[in-house]
């Protein structure tokens, strides 16, 4: 049974604001012998709360988790202490406030910090009474730190060197260094090699360049932090700020180019260069010695094998590929000559000389790259013999935000991916922006949901058979079952259409702000076979609809559009739901034939009767339309306050 902490996170940051309030006004009271702050000392405080605030925000201080060792514990209060220093002190020195006494300043810092140790630590003590002897028990020993590189140790040290003289010439016209800049100079490389060791700047281990240059810009920022608490702390104010902060600012850019020449080099190298000897060849390509001796019989019978063992040893360093392929299609009734592996993002072009060529047809690149995506997947369904299948990859808008985030560092992946959301999402759908997107990118790495990939294999006349995630993809599987979609407007802005069943059973068009995510409406029958129904009558785990789509429906923002239907006078207030074809053809023939009787509406029946079953909604709007059928007026007008009723009182809402 886990142990819970007696203390909310709120509780633990008013204690500890009030433990930093002592510190201060304590300190003050040391200093000046009152507790009365001057104007000037009031700012310093409000600065403090504000960085007090951030850091603890920052380091999560008030969430630790004090079952973890008292270690960890003491770890978390040093470093928030020592933000905190830091980042008085950068305050302090960059706008130039020298009259705060230092004494003041790390004087409270020190209480505070001596303050968080007794009272955490008492708090620690009486989470863990029964296990605080073993508060180290589950300490693992760190692994061995990797080597550092000398290459890149010795190019950044000279970095470091060029460009403090750089900016001394700018500053002084001279690259001659007055006695006092070369104790600068040699503090600073005293911060450098610390601030390398801290952070491991110079580990060839990190996971890409992203997460290289976050410990390179922090270790840029402790530099600048610690040489703002020196010249605090030992009032060397006489140091040009311009000069400190300039040379760090510089030093952090030219360390991004340095690097990134670095890490280019090292994954070229990697990749071993490339063939120049026959050797090479014959060990790359293990190409047997050509034979013009062909025995036309056994080729035959190669073509006619069954295919299977050939895509087990195809997809060999594909774990997972095979195994999804054989479950979901019967690999030995199709064989070698009926099989074709696209690796191309263009159109499959291939000559047809008896109408249909292939049974399973497998696309070996993702699909996001391919630029006229409809185009390709047509081209694929004219070669695939009927009942032929289709096997692809698509990496999900999911599977591809979750990529992101593991791929940046923790505070820099929120900032970028929402560039990367307006610029991947956004753009694509707007008139002109989706013009100079696919300009710029020519349709490569292109967001696609889930429900997007899907939705348009099934307007190109394919069925989904089976998808599944493996790797950092979504494989597919499809069917070729029918002819192409005729629906000449696939929905893909934020303003949709549909078509509905309408009075007399004819057809109407309905608009709606997009809630779902493009291509959609092709998998209506797909989405019904999987998922079911939920109570209310909505698709059950419904993957189509967006975040901000669930938003809209709970607040009706997706319908407004519809009072155009109204206004034309092909909606009512109150009536029937406007179904699609796929969700009318469930209903049963005599729901069906009294539907046709009546107009559809705005407000459902729904939410007067507010049914939980598939069945409780036909007999509610039976019931509804046989009532409109003998007292129209009186049905509409008293359905209507029901509604709003259930809607404003009792909170109805459809899912």
């Amino acid at each position: 049974m886990v142990k819970k902490a007696y203390l909310s996170p709120f509780t633990l940051a008013v204690v500890d604001f009030f433990l930093f309030n002592v510190s201060f006004f304590g300190m003050n009271y040391w200093k000046r012998g009152n507790f009365e702050l001057s104007p000037q000392y009031i700012k310093l405080l409000i600065a403090f709360y504000t960085i007090w605030l951030l850091v603890s925000l920052f380091t999560k201080k008030f969430r630790f988790d004090f079952h973890k060792s008292y270690r960890v514990l003491l770890l978390l209060l040093t470093r928030s202490t020592l933000y905190i220093v830091y980042c008085v002190a950068l305050v302090v020195v960059i706008v130039g406030l020298h009259g705060f006494s230092r004494l003041q300043v790390f004087g409270t810092c020190g209480l505070f910090f001596i303050g968080e140790v007794i009272v955490f630590s008492l708090y620690y003590v009486m989470i863990n009474r029964e296990d605080v002897a073993y508060a180290g028990a589950d300490y693992v020993k760190p692994k061995s730190k990797p080597k550092s590189l000398i290459v890149l140790y010795v190019s950044d040290f000279l970095l470091v060197t060029f460009i403090f003289f750089l900016v001394n010439y700018l500053k002084r016209g001279t690259f001659v260094l007055s006695p006092e800049y070369e104790k600068l100079l040699l503090i600073i490389y005293g911060l450098w090699f610390i601030t390398a060791l801290i952070t491991r700047k110079f580990n060839p281990g990190y996971r890409n360049y992203y997460y290289a240059m976050a410990q390179w810009t922090k270790a840029v920022i402790f530099m600048a932090a610690t040489m703002a608490v020196l010249i605090f702390a030992f009032r060397l104010f006489y140091y040009s700020r311009l000069h400190i902060f300039g040379f760090l600012a510089l030093l952090l850019i030219a360390e991004f180019f340095l690097y990134l020449i670095y890490y280019v080099l090292s994954k070229n190298d990697n990749n071993g260069g490339d063939i120049e000897s026959v050797g090479e060849v014959a060990v790359v390509i293990r190409q047997e010695d050509l034979s013009l001796d062909i025995d036309i019989e056994k080729l035959r019978e190669r073509l006619t094998n069954p295919v299977r063992d050939t895509l087990r040893e195809v997809f060999s360093d594909a774990p997972g590929v095979f195994e999804f392929l054989d479950e979901t299609v019967d690999l030995s009734h199709i064989i070698r000559a009926e099989t074709t592996i696209a690796d191309s993002r263009e159109r499959i072009r291939l000559t047809i000389l008896d109408k249909h060529l292939t049974r399973l047809l497998i696309n070996s690149i993702r699909i996001n790259d391919i630029r006229w995506l409809n185009r390709y997947f047509l081209e694929a369904h004219k070669i695939i013999l009927p009942g032929g299948y289709f096997a692809g990859r698509v990496r999900t808008v999911d599977l591809y935000s979750k990529k992101f985030f593991e791929k940046y560092p923790k505070y820099f992946s929120q900032v970028l991916y929402f560039v990367d959301f307006v610029f991947r999402r956004i753009f694509p759908k707007l008139p002109v922006m989706k013009k100079i997107y696919f300009t710029l990118t020519k349709g490569k790495n292109r967001a696609i949901s889930r429900a997007e990939a899907l939705g348009r294999l099934c307007f190109c006349g394919f069925k989904i058979v089976a998808e599944r995630e493996i790797g950092e993809d979504l494989h597919f599987i499809a069917q070729k079952v029918k002819t192409s979609s005729a629906d000449e407007n696939p929905s893909y802005g934020y303003l949709v259409r549909f078509n509905r069943v309408g009075a007399n059973g004819g057809n109407i068009v309905v608009y709606k702000f997009r809630t779902m995510h493009p291509y959609s409406e092709y998998l209506q029958e797909y989405i019904y076979e999987m998922n079911k129904l939920q109570p209310g009558g909505k698709i059950k785990d419904d993957f189509r609809v967006t975040t901000l789509g669930r938003f809209m429906r709970r607040t009706w923002l997706d319908e407004l559009p519809m009072f155009y239907n109204w206004i034309r006078g092909e909606m009512n207030l109150v009536g029937v739901r406007p179904l699609s074809y796929q969700y009318f053809d469930l209903y049963p023939e005599d729901l069906q034939e009294l539907r046709k009787d009546v107009v559809p509406g705005l407000i459902p029946p729904f939410y007067v009767d507010l049914p939980k079953t598939f069945e409780e909604i036909c007999e509610s709007e039976r019931r509804y339309i046989n009532a409109y059928l003998a007292h129209p007026v009186k049905t509409q007008w008293g359905y209507f306050w029901k509604a709003v009723f259930n809607i404003v009182v009792r909170k109805a809402r459809s899912s």
